[in-house]
């Protein structure tokens, strides 16, 4: 079937160096940033002057917080600070923060929470001041325009091969996993087989209910068929693919996991493309501990929120909403769902839509117009503007993916901070990202998000 259409942002480039070439570019950037926010519930407890207000957006339950650094903490798996004069500061942090300050008493805090699941809404940018320079600058930006290029998609797949994968597709002599290998065939080759590089594994391994071998996540960080161009490996994975029996349980956390590892691995050994897993699969997990889709995602969103940033992709067959949050959490919005009425067909489109997500996301980050001169990393504005009344907004600057879910306008940050390749944006931005026009205005200070 040919190859749907979809639109997709134009990012340009305007460069301004530092080196051989003078910028019309000066002035301070102004800090637009705030920090987080929080919510107390279950009440607060003060004794002789004790405070609480917590900041920095953690949630604390059953006692008062407060700001303060010093005195005694206690954290687990996430930062604990207390100030106590004349009195005692205890707090307790899971996966979030917790402060408290006492004078002349007590204070205790407890806070749980964390990072949890980014924001994937699309959101707004800041309004965008044309003169450049952190919104405090009256001097134009000029310099030299380019096109970037969307950073080229490396995909492993994890296909779920349990027993119920062997049932009949409606209306058909097919089965799903028949369906399934005919999609995967007819994708391999609708795409440019030169740009996309693919690898693919499978999940359980016994075909049974071996826990020996089906929970072991370091099974599933050997691909079936390794990471290649798809025009290498397409033939090997529509192989793999029909040679594969369905049968057995469904143990999707360490198959996520193990595929999760496989790919980062795949994505440190080869910098300048973005990597993500696709996970497939029809049903909950069955087998295998964490059984849970709340544990399973947290898998995704730890991959995805630490170096080198693998993203996981859900395609499910069944309809099961309940596999967004796997998806949500491992920066890719929401589960691609397969129409059980054509698997085929809808596969190929979701597999299609995978591909192409992803390049609204992440972009190369050029290099100067010559050898000679060199990018101030300091002075770097992404704009967006919108194709349907032509409004342009400033996507404020951040450190890192870890502060998008503190910034209500998204942001974006360099993959790596001192040497960077690439531009990415926060999931949130990205679902902002439409049809409209990217600009990266380089020799402009931007406006800075929450740090």
């Amino acid at each position: 079937m040919p190859r749907p259409r979809r639109s997709f942002p134009l990012l340009l480039v305007t460069f301004g160096c530092v080196g051989l070439v003078a910028l019309a570019c000066s002035g301070s950037s102004s800090d637009d940033g705030s920090s987080g926010g929080s919510t107390a519930t279950g009440g607060s407890t003060t004794t002789s002057g004790g405070s609480g207000n917590a900041t920095g957006g953690s949630s604390a339950r059953g006692g008062s917080t407060a700001n303060g650094t010093g005195g005694t903490g206690n954290g687990t798996g996430g930062t604990a600070n207390s100030t106590s004069t004349g009195g005692t500061a205890n707090s307790t942090s899971t996966g979030g923060t917790a402060n408290s300050t006492s004078s002349g008493g007590t204070a205790n805090s407890t806070s749980s929470g964390g990072t949890g699941a980014l924001p994937t809404d699309a959101c707004d940018g800041l309004p965008f001041d044309s003169a450049g320079q952190g919104g405090e600058s009256s001097t134009a930006c000029t310099g030299v325009s380019n096109e970037a290029e969307a950073v080229p998609i490396d995909l492993f797949f994890m296909m779920d091969r349990s027993v119920s994968m062997a049932n009949p597709v409606p209306g058909t002599n097919m089965t799903r996993w028949d369906a399934l290998v005919e999609a995967v065939r007819e994708f391999t080759q609708s795409v440019d087989g030169d740009s996309i590089r693919a690898g693919l594994g499978f999940f359980g391994i016994s075909g049974g209910n071996d826990e020996e071998l089906d929970c072991n996540v370091g099974n599933y960080s050997k691909p079936a068929v390794a990471i290649g161009t798809l025009g290498d490996v397409g033939p090997d994975m529509v192989d793999a693919m029909a040679n594969m029996v369905p049968g057995g349980l469904t143990p999707t956390g360490p198959a996520l996991e193990g595929a999760l590892a496989y790919a980062a691995g795949w994505a440190t050994d080869n910098p300048g493309r973005a990597t993500a897993v696709v996970l497939v699969t029809d049903g909950y997990p069955t087998q295998c501990d964490p059984r849970s889709v709340s544990d399973v995602a947290a898998l995704a969103e730890q991959a995805h929120l630490m170096k080198p940033y693998v993203r996981t992709y859900v395609v499910g067959l069944g309809g099961d909403d309940n596999l967004d949050a796997i998806a949500q959490r491992g920066g890719t919005h929401s589960a691609f769902k397969v129409d059980e009425g054509d698997i085929s067909a809808s596969f190929v489109n979701a597999l299609h839509n995978v591909t192409n997500s992803e390049l609204s996301c992440e972009y190369a980050l050029p290099p100067p117009p010559s050898s000679s001169q060199k990018l101030d990393l300091g002075k770097v504005q992404v704009t967006y503007t919108l194709a349907s009344d032509g409004t342009t907004e400033e996507i404020p600057a951040i450190p890192g993916i870890e502060s998008c879910s503190k910034s209500a306008n998204g942001g974006w940050y360099y993959d790596v901070p001192d040497d960077p390749t690439s531009i990415e944006v926060c999931p949130c931005t990205c679902a902002r990202f439409d049809a409209g026009r990217v600009d990266v205005r380089v020799g402009c200070k931007p406006r800075i998000g929450p740090r």
